[in-house]
């Protein structure tokens, strides 16, 4: 037996116990403590950081447009495709941390990166579907041959990308896209003013003219957005995203789906993920929520590794038994 098996039999046999509240009719959860040894045997730790990574992300290849792919030496047909959407301007080290996690916990897996920077948000859906062909070629060989996908995106970011490819592939293939599990991970939010600043912001380069005028441009961009959907009589592109995000002719809603969030994100209000899983959980998904307390936007990991991983884990084990 592998660890990653240990592990999720582990989950399976002491499951999560109720230890916050329920927000609008949907419980949010943390693993129970019988989770802790063995998921600490695979190296995951209650207080985090993981260690940092030499060369993060030379283990993959570029396949195309901020599109990467890292296949196990001993992937089969019937292994599991992570799907990961990375947030804006997702540094490689941080993105490794992830990508690190996942080999481990599915050694035997393919994993697929697309990563996102500003432009990217920017851009039409029309134009969208052939920057991500490549992975969604390499999903589909993988679906077609029988294998599984685990989704997971971070952010606004992740979301709009994940939500542009479900859809590129509801155009090409006619088909929602087939997932195991869906992870959202500190989304989504409505894109209020300050909040999209933060976001954009964080992604600036570290130059001394983006420390003097980043903040000041990235209000020029927004305002400039603003104006532009104003005389086109168009809704925010954050506003469309939460909305078309929890669309059940574009995401399946037999599809478990996992909500991380933390109650101090300042960039996604932690009531915008609850009103969103609310409707979610209307709209008869599945949803699990884990809430963290004091974790910064995409870094909640940090704060508790082994409740991180162990909701992921959870929700694949539970979602192969149906």
């Amino acid at each position: 037996m592998n660890a990653t098996q240990a592990v999720l039999d582990w989950i399976a046999a002491h499951p999560y116990q109720t230890a916050f509240q329920i927000v609008n009719g949907v419980i949010i959860c943390t693993p129970a403590a019988a989770t802790v040894p063995v998921l600490a045997a695979l190296g995951f730790g209650a207080n985090g950081p993981i260690a940092e990574v030499a060369q993060p992300l030379a283990e993959f290849t570029i396949i195309g447009h901020n599109t990467y792919l890292w296949t196990s030496p001993s992937y089969t047909s019937s292994s599991p495709l992570v799907l990961l959407f990375a947030w804006n301007a997702a540094a490689a080290k941080h993105i490794a941390k992830y990508t690190l996690s996942y080999q481990r916990l599915f050694p035997t897996s393919k994993i697929v990166l697309q990563r996102c920077y500003t432009s990217d948000m920017f851009t039409r859906s029309a134009n969208y579907a052939a920057l991500l062909t490549p992975a969604m070629n390499i999903t589909h060989q993988h679906i077609t041959a029988g294998g599984s996908v685990l989704v997971q995106s971070f952010s606004n970011g992740g979301g709009n990308q994940v939500n542009e490819f479900a859809k590129a592939w509801k155009r090409k293939y006619g088909s929602r896209l087939p997932m195991q599990v869906q992870i959202m991970d500190s989304s989504p939010t409505k894109g209020p003013w300050m909040k999209s600043h933060a976001a954009i912001s964080a992604g600036l380069p570290r130059t001394w003219f983006w420390k003097w005028f980043g903040g000041l441009l990235v209000h020029v961009l927004l305002l400039g957005s603003f104006l532009v959907n104003m005389i086109r009589g168009k809704e925010n592109k954050m506003v469309v995203l939460c909305r078309e995000m929890n669309d059940e002719t574009v995401f399946d809603n037999s599809v478990p789906r996992v909500y991380l969030y933390s109650r101090v994100d300042e960039m996604v209000g932690c009531e915008e993920v609850e009103e969103h899983a609310a409707i979610a959980k209307r709209k008869e998904w599945d949803v699990t929520m884990v809430r963290f307390e004091k974790s910064a936007h995409c870094g909640h990991v940090r704060e508790d590794e082994q409740k991180y991983w162990g909701a992921i884990l959870k929700a694949w084990k539970s979602s192969e038994r149906k």
